[in-house]
């Protein structure tokens, strides 16, 4: 049987194929479709959802791509385990939030964020532009000004952090946007920043001291003032930490341009 889809799924207009991809992508994170379970014959599927075969087929392939489900003759459509999971996808990262995280999911995000994050600030200290230094500016600005506004303050937040993820010039690292936006609409669930004058004079000092490491080109003053900035978030919502650091790593910004780059130049130009 088929669970009733999420009213935040059903107020939205979405394409038939996507509109089944959501229905079977929230019943297998809500366990109705256990890890190792076969799902239901094709002809079950369109007469529930109310679609053609063509665009069954295309939402099986959506969740095939996303790791939730491999499809093998004679057998079925089976359901992946976590492990096989895009926990990167915008899509899986949102339905975990419509059906609500605990702690341990809060956690993982912060482990990532913590792992990825003071490296997008360190390289974005060496690269950014004076236009992206001032979109940090006002997306701070739109921080501040939002003392009495939840939304307002989330979105400027967020564009502060994804501004960041742009500047450091790398594209896997730029990839992490939905993971930091899923982390933030999760904690500030949890406890919002601006629930209180304290907690928010707190989280602008952190955001404060990221920016300024950044304007003044100090990688590792931006990377050591992001990795504060997460830690004193994760406090924020109750993730413990444990009593001293897991681990300190070296982190290096590799040059863009080198013998790499100049070995392949030699080649293609040796090719004509």
């Amino acid at each position: 049987m088929f669970p009733t889809l999420p009213a935040k799924m059903t107020a939205r207009p979405r394409s038939a194929h996507d509109l089944v991809a959501h229905g079977i992508g929230h019943s297998i994170m809500q366990g109705r479709y256990p890890v190792g379970s076969v799902l239901p014959g094709d002809a079950e599927l369109m007469q529930f959802f109310g679609v053609s075969r063509t665009a069954l087929r295309e939402a099986l392939k959506t969740l095939a791509a996303k790791g939730l489900i491999e499809s093998k003759t004679k057998v079925g459509t089976r359901v992946l385990g976590r492990e096989k999971w895009n926990m990167f996808d915008a899509d899986i990262l949102e339905w975990h939030l419509q059906l609500g995280v605990d702690a341990k999911f809060l956690g993982w995000l912060f482990e990532i964020r913590q792992a990825l994050e003071p490296l997008a600030c360190a390289t974005a200290a060496l690269r950014r532009s004076p236009e992206q230094l001032e979109r940090m500016r006002e997306a701070l600005d739109g921080m501040a000004s939002s003392r009495d506004d939840r939304k307002g303050f989330t979105k400027a937040d967020l564009d502060f952090h994804q501004t960041i993820l742009e500047a450091s010039g790398n594209p896997f690292l730029q990839s992490i946007g939905s993971v930091i936006g899923a982390a933030l609409a999760a904690s500030f669930d949890v406890s919002s920043p601006v629930s209180s004058e304290e907690r928010f004079a707190i989280g602008m000092r952190h955001h404060q001291a990221v920016f300024e490491a950044i304007d003044r080109q100090d990688p590792a003053g931006a990377g050591h003032a992001m990795s504060t900035l997460l830690l004193q978030t994760a406090n924020r919502v109750g993730i413990r930490t444990q009593a001293g650091a897991v681990t300190t790593v070296s982190l290096h910004a590799f040059s863009q341009e080198g013998p790499v780059a100049a070995l392949a130049a030699s080649e293609r130009q040796s090719a004509r």
